[in-house]
């Protein structure tokens, strides 16, 4: 799954005998990266693209995008009402730098729930749902790796 504009898109490569293909939805078509240039269906547009972890930065034809990738793991449970929103991760290594909530607190979906630094780029984490915080696993100065669990919001369930 990639988050398009804030709108999510089942988007996947694959490959065939002329190259790669770009699946969007039902939609298919042949695409190139050729240096600056990306080929679509033949037609070829200037563009630039950063890459911040999971995130992709594109500018093309005057126009700048954000793509983000999202485990469909995630999604799907996220999609259910399951477990996977009431675990906020870190999206790269990185040290803690605030803590604005602690255990007890009640949060808004978009509230800062940790304050992160990583290659001197300050992060606000935030809240993936309204919720009471459950736990904040690490503190000011604490280092941590991709992916770690650091708040979880006390589950929804019953």
């Amino acid at each position: 799954m990639i988050a398009i504009e804030d709108a999510l898109h089942r988007v996947w490569l694959s490959r065939d005998a002329q190259g790669y293909v770009l699946h969007l939805g039902a939609q298919q078509w042949p695409v190139a990266l050729d240096g600056t240039a990306l080929r679509v269906a033949g037609a070829a547009s200037p563009v630039t693209i950063a890459v911040d972890g999971d995130r992709v930065y594109v500018h093309i034809d005057g126009a700048a995008h954000e793509l983000v990738y999202q485990s469909p793991i995630a999604f799907h449970a996220a999609e259910a009402g399951g477990p996977a929103e009431d675990m906020v991760r870190a999206p790269m290594p990185g040290s803690v730098i605030a803590t604005p909530v602690t255990a007890g607190d009640s949060v808004a979906a978009g509230d800062t729930l940790i304050v992160i630094e990583s290659m001197k780029l300050e992060t606000a984490v935030k809240a993936p749902r309204d919720g009471v915080v459950e736990t904040v696993n690490f503190a000011v100065g604490q280092s941590f790796e991709r992916d770690a669990l650091l708040v979880t919001l006390a589950s929804q369930e019953g």
